[in-house]
């Protein structure tokens, strides 16, 4: 897995699978958590599970295209960004480096 789009309200749900289908179309593994959980407690359980990035939604974030982005392990709690900005963030750096620079 490289990818979860976490939501933290039911209302962002229809968003993170949009999301998710625009990522998994990009090539990128990835799955959505739906559950009625608190946004940490998420958090939490797929940093223990090493997933690499946590795409995070809410209301604010649907309305807007946007996301939350926490990478596993960064200093840096995290970052709002678009989510084209995001596929392209995402899309770069899944590229195998033996592959980078053919395109």
């Amino acid at each position: 897995m490289q990818a979860v789009v976490a939501t933290i309200v039911s209302d962002a749900d229809d968003y993170a699978k949009e999301v998710v289908e625009n990522l998994r179309a990009a090539g990128i593994r990835a799955e959505s958590d739906l559950r009625n959980e608190k946004i940490n407690y998420k958090v939490r359980e797929h940093s223990l599970a090493k997933v690499p990035l946590l795409l995070v939604v809410g209301k604010r974030e649907a309305e807007e295209g946007s996301v939350a982005v926490r990478r596993l392990g960064s200093e840096e709690h995290q970052k709002m960004m678009s989510f084209d900005e995001a596929l392209a963030m995402i899309t770069s750096e899944a590229v195998p480096p033996d592959l980078r620079g053919r395109e």
